[in-house]
């Protein structure tokens, strides 16, 4: 059985990965640190390691005796820049120099990257992995900073970079907040006009991570991981309203009150000393009107396309929420 390390297992989407893992037969080892919340994982039976990737000496011991290194660790929101490129750039450098040393022979490391390392498309036609990054913000810029670095070790390990699009799914407190604002009867949009999306719902994205790691593909390539077809956020508002049995109004969002707004909320962030995911970075993300992804490389190369559609998702979601007293 193929021993798997996985960093941010005990997350949103490191759960999901290690659910689909463990049903696919693979043993599955979790890094995670010593005041991680491990409700999402305590069902499964995992080995838990204990480490942090901005701490190299703790790695060694996680690393050791894996096949495969998963590196989904990452920050998300943050009180200040600095901190994405010390936990997404620098803590993925670490990990990849305690590979080299510890198991320079490991059949492949995953890194777990975002559309926000490309940036958003110029213009309605879907961009593919050889359009130059241009990412918008802090954290994008440090998603592109961890996949330069995973590259880099191109050479001497097989590596693997996937960059996901609009995670969405069960246990998800990111998107929930558009859930719950149609849940009030209200359909956000936002910027100038109709703005449009790629989604990946989490569990095909579990999905994308095992195909990586049974198919045996060149060492650097970088995939789009999402859903083929392209939703409006009107379209989407939509079909959440639809799921939730009720009927919502539109409420349009000028970018310039959307990004005043994020600087609000990221103001009283740092006033409560407490990193809120909704910032001045992630209103000018959401603004941008095409933030769209050309998935055929890796229905290509890995023969992987992601099967749940964003209205199937969608009701999965909103029956997890209900169930769990989040809407």
């Amino acid at each position: 059985m193929r021993k798997v390390l996985l960093t941010g297992a005990n997350g949103f989407v490191g759960s999901h990965i290690c659910e689909t893992l463990q049903s696919a037969g693979f043993d599955v080892r979790a890094l995670v640190r010593q005041t991680s919340d491990l409700t999402n994982i305590k069902h499964l039976n995992l080995e838990l390691v204990y480490g942090d990737l901005n701490d190299p000496d703790s790695l060694p011991a996680a690393i050791e005796g894996a096949d495969v290194i998963i590196n989904n660790a990452g920050v998300t929101k943050a009180l200040h820049s600095d901190i994405f490129d010390r936990v997404n750039a620098v803590g993925t450098e670490n990990i990849l120099k305690a590979t080299e040393r510890s198991n320079g022979d490991i059949e492949r490391f995953i890194q777990i990257s975002s559309t926000a390392a490309s940036g958003p498309a110029p213009s309605k036609v879907p961009i593919n992995e050889n359009h130059p990054p241009r990412p918008l913000t802090a954290y994008g810029k440090s998603k592109l900073a961890g996949e330069k670095a995973v590259l880099a070790f191109r050479d001497k390990f097989p590596v693997t970079v996937l960059r996901p699009s609009a995670i969405y799914g069960p246990r998800d407190k990111e998107m929930l907040s558009f859930f719950k604002a149609v849940s009030f009867r209200l359909k956000p949009t936002f910027g100038t006009g109709e703005c449009y999306i790629n989604f990946t719902y989490v569990k095909d994205l579990a999905q994308a991570v095992a195909r990586a790691l049974t198919v045996d593909s060149p060492s650097g390539g970088v995939y789009f991981v999402a859903e083929k077809r392209s939703y409006s956020y009107s379209e989407a508002g939509d079909i959440i309203s639809e799921a939730l049995g009720i009927k919502a109004l539109d409420l349009h969002v000028p970018a310039t009150v959307l990004r005043f707004a994020g600087k609000i909320s990221e103001a009283a962030a740092r006033w409560r000393n407490k990193a809120s995911i909704f910032s001045a970075d992630k209103a000018l993300e959401i603004s941008q009107k095409y933030w769209l992804v050309d998935t055929s490389r890796i229905e290509k190369e890995l023969g992987f396309v992601s099967p749940t559609s964003f209205r199937d998702g969608v009701v999965e979601t909103v029956d997890w929420y209900r169930r769990h007293g989040w809407l």
